[in-house]
């Protein structure tokens, strides 16, 4: 039997699901830096809210406190451009989980039609084959009642 066009278009679609896997890992690995950074400013922004505070209960001049809050404001805005990576990176990822989903629907539906195709392929074959069987066991009896057993 020949190779089904099939065949072709599955390994095609793998290799779609393959890059779009590896695409989906990577955005997943970017996501989840952007993830550990964020959480390491927001640790570095609480740390430092506190040393102000404990420095304001022990007395800071006005330019020590000035500065502590100079350094938290350019901490905040470090935080929200970090936010902002983290919402883009999550957004890619969903793109791309999405992309990889979609390439495994078109390879399960490649898979679904080669498999009916394989199905008709055998009943075909079974029928031929029945056929066959049929025809032979109608000329044995057609030739053992009209006189070859005889």
């Amino acid at each position: 039997m020949a190779e089904s066009k099939y065949v072709l278009l599955i390994r095609l679609a793998q290799e779609k699901v393959d890059a779009a896997a590896e695409r989906m890992r990577r955005a997943q690995n970017h996501l989840a830096q952007a993830q550990g950074k964020l959480a390491q400013l927001n640790a570095f922004v609480a740390e430092y809210r506190q040393r102000l505070c404990d420095g304001g209960m022990k007395g800071m001049s006005i330019a020590q406190w000035q500065d502590w809050r100079l350094f938290l404001t350019r901490l905040d805005d470090a935080v929200e451009i970090q936010q902002r990576d983290v919402d883009r990176a999550t957004q890619h990822y969903v793109l791309e989980r999405h992309g990889w989903t979609e390439a495994r629907k078109r390879l399960k539906a490649f898979e679904k039609l080669l498999e009916r195709e394989n199905e008709k392929a055998r009943l075909i074959a079974g029928r031929r084959e029945q056929k066959v069987t049929d025809e032979f066991a109608a000329r044995k009896f057609w030739d053992s009642s009209h006189g070859e057993g005889d």
